[in-house]
């Protein structure tokens, strides 16, 4: 046997010795699982400040998600990018992010069930904030990948597994880099290196998985078009073996495209989801896509429905603090003031054009739509 296959399976061997959401299991008898992707969980000084509930003396991020959380109800398993380290003291905003833990609190109430951690500001607060983060989200219960306490924990949770019904999903998630910032203390942030990346993917085909999704966090900055280093290492992931690769990190939507086999579609990129929430307002950073994907089970074969969602970060000010709330945009035109339609309409226009119909948009229809109303009440919590 070769050495680098026996490897594998010792890897392959290895029993978690950690808590049991590190693999998520729902374990319905089902045909058909519906995943849906954001993009980047920002947490700028005046998201921080404007989270801050007086009357609750407590951080409150569920008025920021409560427009979002009945699309959320509609998945399985709702996934996004933490980009920030979490605290309960001395949080800040950019360049080193680190925000009040009851964030990931409340984005678990409203529905979220993953978090991917790696990503450019993983080591923003260096191992004390690897730390903690995990540290917050394990006690939360919030499964979480990317980052980890050392060696042995990558090794044994790489990649993270999905298991639902006849479905056994790998998600491998890395970043390009962390600013500069050294990793130190034994710990591992997943980075884009093709050597680990294979090592997983063929973990992943030995441990049967019946999909392998690939979360990026790669690219330029602002760029809606992906640049060349990313094209070619999304089409080496679909050769490898992932289905399925889905991007953030330039904080604005990029394109979607399809690997195509004869008549069926054998592969999906989504170059990047851009914001989810942040405090950027320029020009297509100030909202971002999900990416609500449906995977079937046909003849033992997985066979795909995309669609996306485009959400705008409405930003306004009440009670002399900056508030955020994810808008949908099926809700944006009841919800939001006339003064804020040129630039949720133009943030709009603007996903459309760079998706250019590649996949439907998602709507929810009938008695699923939520009962929204034409203000904001800061102190009011609509989600429990």
């Amino acid at each position: 046997m070769r050495p680098f296959v026996f490897l594998l399976l010792l890897i392959n061997s290895l029993k978690l010795s950690a808590q049991p959401w590190h693999h998520l299991d729902k374990s319905p008898e089902t045909d058909s699982l519906c995943l849906f992707f954001f993009g980047d969980i920002m947490q700028h000084d005046p998201q921080i400040s404007g989270a801050w509930d007086s009357n609750l003396h407590d951080y409150n991020y569920r008025p920021c998600f409560q427009y979002i959380a009945p699309y959320w109800q509609k998945a399985d398993y709702v996934i996004a990018n933490l980009e920030t380290t979490l605290t309960d003291k001395g949080y800040s905003g950019y360049p080193q992010f680190s925000a009040p833990w009851q964030l990931v609190r409340d984005l678990k109430s409203c529905g979220v069930d993953i978090l991917t951690t790696t990503n450019n500001h993983s080591c923003d607060k260096g191992h004390i904030g690897i730390r903690k983060t995990l540290y917050y989200l394990d006690s939360l219960k919030i499964s979480h990948t990317g980052t980890y306490l050392d060696t042995n924990s990558w090794i044994s949770q790489t990649p993270f597994y999905i298991r639902h019904g006849r479905f056994k999903i790998a998600l491998i998630s890395c970043t390009y880099g962390t600013n500069g910032i050294a990793v130190t203390h034994g710990q591992v942030v997943s980075m884009i290196d093709t050597f680990h990346i294979h090592r997983q993917i063929e973990k992943a085909l030995l441990d049967t998985a019946t999909n392998i999704i690939a979360i990026m966090h790669w690219g330029e900055e602002y760029h809606t078009t992906p640049h060349p280093e990313q094209e070619r290492l999304a089409t080496w992931l679909h050769t490898q073996g992932a289905d399925i690769v889905i991007g953030s990190h330039p904080h604005v939507v990029q394109p979607i495209r399809y690997i195509h086999q004869g008549d069926d579609t054998t592969g999906i990129t989504v170059f990047s989801l851009g914001n989810f929430v942040s405090n950027q307002s320029k020009r297509y950073t100030n909202g971002g896509i999900g990416i609500y994907l449906t995977l079937y089970r046909q003849s033992g074969r997985s066979r795909y429905r995309m669609q996306y969602l485009s959400s705008y970060v409405y930003r306004p000010i009440e009670n002399g603090k900056r508030r955020y709330y994810v808008i949908p945009e099926p809700e944006a035109s009841t919800l939001l003031h006339q003064q804020d339609s040129l630039l949720y309409t133009e943030f709009f226009h603007d996903t459309d054009s760079i998706i250019r119909g590649v996949a439907p948009k998602f709507r929810l229809e009938g008695k699923e739509k939520p009962q929204t109303e034409k203000y904001f009440p800061s102190t009011s919590i609509l989600i429990h």
